[in-house]
């Protein structure tokens, strides 16, 4: 159906106010923006180098473990008749944990077996290593265990845990490995405990690498806690972060100034008038972080520098 001549008309007055109203907003953001003390939009395209602290960080997430724990087995095979500990409970070394009673049914005479605590920690679950620990429960009376005098896969039925030296074990890939080093310095967060900052120490570093199930290759890790907390449970997730590399009153450029032409790095001097032509100079770099990067010569505090690479430039 043709339209009218006063529909044609409603349609360009409408088109006209949303032209018009797009660019008087526009206008409007930028009066804003300016108003604000915001650079103008030619400025967003540049760079400054600037003096002050840059910093590497390494930072990966591990489990709270004890150092020490030991799995606890019975001698012989038979049946728990006596438990005498609940899950968490502080034990002595030699405290009686459990009684096993020997044999698999009652016509057999065997004199009961103690089952005693090894080192002096805490009482947890067992957890056979690699296993999914949703399902651990703590053994019962009555259960029937296999002894270690019998198998050489005994049934454990708990495990004993010094709290007193408390650790974060990682898993950390091939490419992160290398920062760290035996003795380093580093801080522990738990996320459970808002506020408190742990200080700690990379103590293990595998020196053999193991395949994930998706391929790749990860080291084991393990950082000591120097003043471990009775807060700080086993299983709590945990972030290390550690300082890797630092500078202080440092010239640094943000990374998108930084180009490399014919090997070497460069960065292109913002034009002193609008149709002005920018000047290349060569740079020497120190050491990079993930949005900055040192400048050790090139550049000096103030100066400004293009985002993108002037077209007078290109090969």
């Amino acid at each position: 159906m043709a339209m009218s001549r006063r529909a044609k008309a409603v349609t360009a007055v409408v088109v006209a106010l949303a032209l018009g109203g797009g660019g008087w907003w526009a206008w409007k953001k930028r009066a804003e923006k300016q108003k604000k003390g915001a650079p103008p939009e030619l400025d967003e395209a540049i760079a400054e180098v600037t003096k002050g602290d840059l910093e590497t960080r390494f930072r990966e997430l591990g489990d709270i473990a004890a150092k020490n724990n030991v799995e606890v087995a019975s001698k012989v095979s038979g049946r728990i008749i006596e438990l005498s500990v609940t899950e968490g409970a502080r034990v002595r070394a030699g405290q009686k944990l459990a009684v096993v009673q020997p044999g698999k049914t009652g016509a057999e005479k065997f004199l009961p077996s103690e089952v005693s605590a090894p080192i002096d920690g805490i009482v947890l679950a067992y957890v056979k290593p690699g296993s999914n620990d949703s399902g651990v429960r703590f053994v019962e009376v009555g259960d029937y265990v296999t002894g270690l005098f019998e198998s050489q896969n005994p049934t454990y039925l708990l495990t004993v845990a010094d709290m007193r030296t408390v650790v974060v074990k990682m898993r950390i890939n091939e490419m992160d490995v290398l920062k760290l080093s035996e003795g380093m310095d580093v801080e522990v967060v738990v996320d459970a405990i808002p506020g408190v900052t742990f200080p700690a120490k990379v103590t293990v570093i595998s020196p053999q690498a193991e395949r994930e199930s998706r391929g790749g290759k990860v080291f084991r890790v393990e950082v000591s806690v120097s003043k471990p907390d009775p807060r700080l449970r086993t299983g709590l997730t945990a972030r290390v972060d550690a300082v890797l590399e630092k500078r202080t009153d440092a010239l640094r450029l943000p990374l998108t100034g930084l180009f490399e032409e014919k090997g070497a790095e460069v960065a292109y001097l913002k034009p002193e008038a609008k149709d002005g032509k920018s000047k290349q100079v060569i740079i020497a770099t120190g050491m990079r972080t993930e949005l900055e990067i040192e400048i050790l010569s090139g550049l000096n505090a103030g100066d400004k520098v293009l985002t993108e690479k002037p077209t007078e430039f290109d090969a």
